[in-house]
């Protein structure tokens, strides 16, 4: 785990502290589980992407082009 630091407009961080003592859990923990509630399927799109990409970097002639593939999957596209 990385360590960052935020800025929080007051308000905002009196909410949290509030919420983090009912919840039994730190401020941090709460900021954490919102970035994954938010971001969590974007960061998972992005390591697919990732992992699909160093596939094709590592046999590049796996590659077919778009309307082979859509052939394969039996997609029609107006052209």
């Amino acid at each position: 785990m990385k360590r960052t630091m935020i800025y929080l407009p007051e308000q905002t961080h009196q909410w949290l502290r509030k919420l983090a003592f009912e919840a039994n859990t730190s401020i941090a923990e709460l900021i954490r589980q919102a970035i994954d509630i938010v971001y969590g399927e974007d960061i998972e799109d992005i390591q697919d992407m990732e992992e699909e990409l160093a596939k094709y970097r590592a046999h590049p002639e796996s590659a077919i082009d778009l309307e082979r593939y859509l052939r394969q999957r039996k997609v029609h596209v107006s052209t």
